[in-house]
């Protein structure tokens, strides 16, 4: 198993919630073997379910929906000829393997839908393979996805309950509940806790078996100690984990927070060696402790197959933390070109952060933008890679990182002097931190002398190439799909 699997189930709903939001467009998840229509409905389900010894295994899906339109009397079906083998169960609301979901609103829906299976002695070796089909009330295909079932004799199977959502205001903390069992047969001779975090967010709890991990934006904790087969296991109260907020984060906004629980071995290609030995040391300092909640019995399996992790797709609880408004100022930065005629010149305007909070990303759910508008007496040569042109002299400028209090973000454009004219301007959307509105537009001019440097800002703070490289169109594009989804809905709504 490889922890980036994981993390990338973590990353799942915090680009879903802030994708939704926007009412942009999102390809299907990677585990969807069809990828969704522009309809903007796909199923998250994992590729493979394997069950351990004749037991059942309850599998959580999500069906998520971001089209523009609602979708009106959604089902899910799990096909007509499903093999016996699988030993499928819906929930008690299904008619057959048809299970009524209802309307899905427009511009980001999520709902979750469970089903359990039992594969019976029967099951292939190979297992058998289960289509997951989901259909408006017109009988389209919307989504469908695919899941292999199998079954194995013996494995640790770790599972993580899931973390409900919850509201914080900045610079506070909350326990992080963490319980876990091994569902399978199997004894997992120790076990390792990973958090992370979005940005804004850390674990601020210090034990002597936890270490940082900068790689992660996390934590990782160990416990030298087994979970046996059916055994549940949860933090104990005197040691709880928790979960902060700093005290500059923006808001409104989402953050994302994923939990892990891994056995011991697949945390080794994390190489921490020195969290191993904390985790077995009795040097004093205070450790986070696990404690058993229950324990029903322990099956006797044959050792033919022997998997150290069955299932790690049940192995990740991510959760979001809302955030109230935490206000910032955000100031427009104009510039002037100076130079002759004929002359070329570069110019750099931008956004300075002015806080006390920091500004909004689009990861917390809001992308802030700068319309440029040059002034005609300038001809554009060059404009910066975070921008694209929207009309004659007119660009779109995108923020995609957060800045802290006193932070900028410079745009540079360059351009031949033409001449005299009415000067141009940036105006910023700041979005909802905004505290003063009557700085958020600032005159971009053009000033005719007989020679001498371009005018304009200095270059400090954030830097302008956030979006260089390979990746840089694909990611002004979506930042650009972003923007105008937004646009449209205020524009509805006014």
């Amino acid at each position: 198993m490889r922890l980036h699997t994981l993390l990338g189930r973590f990353a799942l709903p915090l680009v879903l919630t802030t994708l939704a939001t926007a009412g942009a467009g999102l390809p299907a998840y990677a585990d969807d073997p069809i990828p969704a229509d522009p309809g903007g409905m796909f199923i998250n389900v994992p590729e493979r379910v394997v069950a351990v010894d004749g037991k059942s295994k309850t599998i959580e899906a999500d069906l998520v929906y971001i089209g523009e339109e609602k979708a009106k009397d959604v089902t899910v079906s799990f096909g007509d000829q499903v093999p016996a083998s699988i030993g499928l169960s819906t929930p008690k609301d299904c008619t057959g393997n048809v299970c009524p979901i209802g309307d899905l609103d427009a511009n980001g829906t999520a709902v979750k839908f469970s089903f359990t299976v039992s594969p019976t002695a029967d099951l292939p070796k190979l297992g058998e393979t289960l289509t997951i089909v989901a259909k408006d009330s017109t009988g389209t295909l919307a989504a469908a996805a695919k899941v292999q079932i199998i079954s194995t004799r013996t494995g640790i199977d770790l599972e993580l309950n899931p973390i409900k959502d919850m509201k914080l205001a900045p610079g506070k903390s909350a326990d992080v509940p963490i319980v876990i069992r091994n569902t399978g047969n199997k004894t997992a001779e120790g076990v390792g806790v990973v958090l992370v975090g979005a940005d804004f967010i850390s674990f601020p709890a210090k034990y002597t078996n936890c270490e940082q991990v900068d790689e992660l934006e996390g934590t990782v904790c160990l416990f030298d100690q087994p979970i046996e087969g059916d055994q549940i296991f949860t933090l104990s109260d005197k040691t709880p984990m928790k979960v902060k907020v700093a005290a500059d984060a923006p808001g409104p906004g989402l953050y994302g927070v994923g939990a892990f629980a891994l056995a011991l071995n697949d945390l080794d290609e994390l190489g921490l060696d020195s969290a191993a030995k904390a985790a077995e040391s009795t040097s004093a300092g205070t450790k986070l402790k696990l404690e058993p909640l229950a324990q029903a019995r322990a099956l006797a399996g044959n050792n033919d197959i022997d998997e150290n992790e069955l299932n790690e797709w049940d192995n990740a609880a991510s959760f979001l933390i809302t955030v109230g408004r935490n206000p910032a100022d955000s100031v427009a930065l104009g510039a002037t070109f100076t130079g002759g005629i004929g002359d070329k010149r570069t110019i750099k305007v931008g956004i300075r952060n002015d806080g006390p909070a920091a500004t909004a990303s689009i990861m917390q759910g809001w992308l802030s933008t700068a319309e440029i508008k040059l002034p005609a007496g300038i001809d554009p040569t060059e404009i910066d890679p975070s921008c694209e042109k929207m009309a004659d002299h007119v660009y779109l400028c995108l923020v995609f990182e957060s800045l802290h209090k006193g932070e900028q973000q410079f745009f540079s454009f360059s351009g031949t002097v033409e001449g005299t004219s009415k000067p141009g301007s940036i105006t910023i959307e700041p979005g909802p931190q905004d505290t003063k509105a009557s700085n958020n537009t600032a005159a971009i001019e053009v000033k005719l002398s007989t020679g001498g440097e371009g005018g304009g800002l200095p270059v400090t703070g954030a830097p302008t190439g956030f979006v260089l490289g390979g990746g840089a169109a694909l990611l002004l594009a979506g930042g650009v799909l972003f923007y105008v989804a937004r646009r449209r809905r205020i524009v509805t709504v006014a």
